[in-house]
């Protein structure tokens, strides 16, 4: 693959981190480039004091944004993660010394958009094996509309009540963290910049989805809950839950059937490919729901794979097929959360009832 480097300023630990980042990606076979529009990946040394963006044309360059946690104010978790929103990062590396400039003496945390965050020593391949599987994810996250859906269905039919019902009831359930403020921390050029490139008016986390059998449609057919959404406070097909009609694999492109008038920013969750994935592999499954809990015993993805990726649909899949009954079962995502699939939203609640732990493990 193909990266680039960026430097706002100076620092001394950053930029030996980061150096040892370049050397290692060197050797792994990667080219380094000064056409910041041509790269697989962006290596963006900045500061957490103020932190620089380089605002790339597509969200297919993954930005990695390296930091020094020195004189830290506030607590480092919600500092990382500020950072990685205000650089519109997909994954931020903050180095914290250990009393001196050295590298080898440092600790290196690890933020994600998921959530994310966990620690290595200091070591450069490490980083680099945490790194690259970000840095070279493949997104299919794009939506396209047509103004189809039957009339019928421009109310909530049972299937969407359901989703409605169920969306309060994770919320209650306390596994649908608060939607991140990121129009306290984006201007109002950065949040158009932030939708032209990825389609988000928000940050939430979490998301249902459930099988429509529709007769003007091939199956699969499925109701699913929209990007950025409150997930306690959804009403409106074609704003607040959408209908994907079908999943074009190779653009990585969900099909949606919208209401005439529908809302034009409206976005289905990036996790579609993923739920495409699982519904086109296995009939049976009616329906899915991803939440950031965990549960004892799940099988549990290797990779911190970025959602709505290709790589992270692929090995839920995959992770599903082992487990015997991929239609009622429940998928560890590494630092992140849970997938689970049951024949109803009814019966997923139903089996994870008094099994779910809000904190969820972080491991590197």
């Amino acid at each position: 693959m193909k990266f680039a480097v960026i430097k706002n300023n100076s620092n001394l630990l950053r930029d030996k981190v980061a150096d040892s980042v370049v050397e290692r990606c060197l050797q792994h076979g990667h080219t380094l480039s000064d056409d910041l529009y041509d790269v697989n990946f962006i290596l963006n040394l900045t500061s957490i004091d103020d932190p620089q963006v380089f605002k790339r044309r597509s969200k297919s360059i993954f930005l990695i944004t390296i930091v020094s946690g020195e004189g830290l104010n506030g607590t480092l978790q919600s500092t990382c993660y500020t950072t990685l929103i205000k650089t519109f990062a997909n994954m931020v590396i903050c180095a914290v010394p250990s009393g001196n400039n050295d590298p080898a003496g440092s600790h290196i945390w690890f933020t994600t958009p998921e959530a994310g965050f966990y620690d290595a020593d200091f070591d450069p391949e490490r980083i680099y094996s945490l790194m690259i599987p970000v840095a070279g994810a493949h997104y299919a996250t794009d939506n396209r509309f047509t103004t189809d859906l039957p009339r019928r269905y421009y109310k909530p039919s049972p299937v969407v009540k359901e989703i409605i019902k169920y969306g309060k009831v994770m919320n209650e359930m306390g596994v649908l963290p608060t939607p991140f403020p990121l129009r306290e921390l984006l201007s109002e050029e950065d949040m158009l910049h932030l939708y032209r490139v990825f389609g988000i008016t928000g940050a939430s986390y979490g998301n249902l989805s459930a099988r429509e059998s529709i007769e003007e449609f091939e199956p699969p057919v499925f109701w699913m809950t929209g990007r950025g959404v409150n997930k306690s406070n959804i009403s409106e097909p074609g704003k607040d839950v959408l209908l994907v009609k079908g999943f074009d694999f190779e653009t990585g492109t969900a099909e949606i059937s919208q209401p005439v008038g529908y809302n034009t920013k409206a976005r289905v969750s990036v996790d579609a490919v993923e739920h495409a994935l699982i519904y086109r592999n296995f009939p049976e499954t009616g329906a899915i729901i991803h939440l950031h809990a965990w549960m004892d015993g799940v099988v549990c993805t290797h990779q911190n794979h970025p959602c709505g990726t290709v790589e992270l649909a692929n090995e839920v899949a995959g992770l599903l097929r082992r487990t015997g009954n991929p239609s009622s079962a429940v998928v560890g995502l590494k630092n992140h959360g849970l997938t689970i699939t049951g024949e109803s939203l009814a019966d997923i609640f139903t089996r994870i009832s008094g099994k779910l732990k809000t904190k969820v493990p972080m491991f590197a």
